[in-house]
């Protein structure tokens, strides 16, 4: 049996006017949701706000994970289409779902999620949808080079992208003892590195010191992009 708890933040940085991400955490039905929206005027904001409200109306009902995010990524892009307003809008999405004593977990474009073994380490689940990644992949590029690459904050896929086919990725975790999964827009990974967010995971005593640790952290940066993330601490009896 997984017992569980969240704690999120969600905030415009230093730069931005609005904040286009959207969070949805519902710890009794075990489903959690960060997405990073895009687009011209509010268009972002409208994006990442249909993504999360239809993706956990779609998993109430019954629908599996990647069905649920496919879903609204054609409610997204036939909104972007009919209107010039919200033409090209779109959203990343990570997201999780609690099921029979695992974590279902999926994400489209570069927002991120991670599993923290207390005391131990911190491991990234996703791979990023991303230009600089697929170079990664076939070794034009290494990790410490892109992130300083001209090209990191392009994404290859996103809900509401005007292609045939949308890659969902998807992975499923089952703890056998306790932990943290952390799920992040780029508001943070771009500007705090997995070895710093490691040592704050590390240093912090509880899940509200962690909290505040990372928000801290993020805000004596830049912090040039809006931030959002949600922690869920999981204990395994």
């Amino acid at each position: 049996m997984i017992k569980v708890s969240s704690l999120s933040v969600s905030q415009r940085g230093k730069v931005r006017s609005h904040n286009e991400d959207a969070l949805y955490s519902d710890d009794q039905v075990g489903i959690w949701l960060v997405a990073d929206g895009m687009g011209g005027h509010s268009s972002g904001e409208v994006a990442s706000a249909i993504a999360t409200e239809e993706i956990y109306n779609s998993l109430k009902n019954g629908l599996k994970l990647d069905h649920a995010i496919i879903a609204a990524h054609q409610i997204i892009r036939t909104q972007g289409q009919q209107s010039l307003e919200q033409e090209g809008m779109g959203t990343t999405i990570v997201a999780v779902k609690l099921e029979d004593n695992e974590f279902h977990v999926a994400w489209v474009g570069d927002s991120r999620i991670y599993n923290y073994h207390l005391g131990r380490n911190l491991t990234q689940l996703s791979t990023d949808h991303s230009v600089v990644q697929d170079m990664i992949a076939r070794k034009e590029l290494t990790e410490s080079e892109a992130t300083t690459h001209k090209q990191r904050n392009l994404i290859t896929q996103s809900l509401g992208m005007h292609r045939d086919e949308l890659r969902v990725g998807q992975r499923t975790l089952r703890p056998t003892a306790n932990g943290q999964l952390f799920l992040c827009t780029d508001g943070i990974t771009d500007y705090l590195s997995t070895t710093s967010l490691h040592k704050l995971f590390d240093e912090a005593k509880s899940a509200e010191e962690l909290v505040i640790s990372v928000t801290d952290s993020v805000l004596n940066t830049e912090a040039g992009d809006n931030f959002s993330f949600i922690l869920i601490n999981y204990n395994v009896d």
